[in-house]
């Protein structure tokens, strides 16, 4: 399939998924049509729902790599079945909290916004599913079990120079930290004290190390630990939006990094060490038999 065919079918795809996600927030009478934004956030918006959904089958079709494409479906099934079953979203007038004579005019939704939060933060996701990626074609490459997809590029298929791999972490370190901070920002995570320029120089070199790290260690040493580890927890912080807490899970993953930094260190320490074991009881093995 020539690669003009694959970018073609992969954005006709995102297109109705993107088409898809909007008629049903219409129809539930979410404020999404394009009269309610600027051309800019018109293209990030629509936009970020073509791309989520386009990326994933783009490495379908040209690595055939499944998981970005499952991780997909899920999260756009679960959002579908959580705006389209009962008991479905349901607006108020803050006026009824209030108690208040006269309607305020001001919206809140229960049950609801799905839609809109999927798409608001479709960056995010699109991080996660670009990460579980990675971990899926490394982890098809080095494991006999399962077929290694075909035509993977240089800096994916082993031996992986030290300058490559540095490259990859740099490169996805760098995406992580833009698309971590940009959701700090449109969260408003801050810190009480007047410390926030603290906090945010803290945690943009955090966000950069704490995917940087774990895709070096995937890349170069195949530890595939890690990688998995910050991809699910990628996935955890911004499927909590869904959900409007006031406890936000981002603000943990933001501010303490380093936590979660160590946490995949230990995960990479394991799998190194249970791959060392295993390695010693297959040179044991070995010896016994030629004996």
């Amino acid at each position: 399939m020539p690669s003009v065919g694959r970018i073609t079918r992969s954005l006709l795809v995102g297109v109705l998924h993107a088409a898809g996600l909007l008629g049903v927030a219409l129809e539930l009478g979410y404020a999404v049509g394009p009269a309610e934004y600027t051309a800019i956030g018109l293209l990030w918006r629509y936009g970020g729902l073509v791309v989520v959904a386009a990326v994933p089958v783009w490495l379908a079709l040209r690595f055939r790599l499944v998981v970005p494409l499952l991780a997909l479906v899920l999260t756009t099934g679960y959002v579908f079945g959580m705006e389209l079953t009962p008991p479905g979203p349901t607006f108020h007038d803050v006026a009824e909290f209030e108690r208040l004579d006269e309607p305020t005019g001001i919206i809140v939704v229960e049950n609801g916004l799905y839609i809109v939060r999927y798409m608001m933060n479709a960056s995010v996701w699109l991080v996660g599913f670009l990460f579980a990626g990675l971990v899926e074609a490394v982890s098809r490459s080095d494991w006999r079990r399962l077929p290694a997809p075909p035509g993977l590029p240089d800096w994916l298929s082993p031996p992986v120079s030290r300058r490559q791999a540095v490259s990859v972490a740099a490169a996805g370190g760098l995406l992580h930290l833009v698309v971590m901070v940009w959701f700090a920002r449109r969260l408003g995570v801050t810190i009480t004290g007047g410390y926030e320029w603290v906090l945010y120089a803290s945690s943009t070199v955090g966000m950069w190390l704490l995917a940087a790290v774990p895709l070096y260690l995937l890349v170069r040493h195949r530890l595939v630990v890690p990688a998995t580890l910050l991809t699910g927890f990628i996935v955890i912080d911004v499927r909590s939006e869904f959900a409007a807490s006031v406890e936000d899970a981002h603000a943990l993953y933001f501010g303490a990094w380093f936590v979660f930094l160590a946490i995949f260190l230990i995960g990479g320490l394991v799998e190194y060490g249970l791959r060392q074991v295993d390695s010693l009881r297959r040179m044991v093995s070995r010896r016994g038999n030629r004996h």
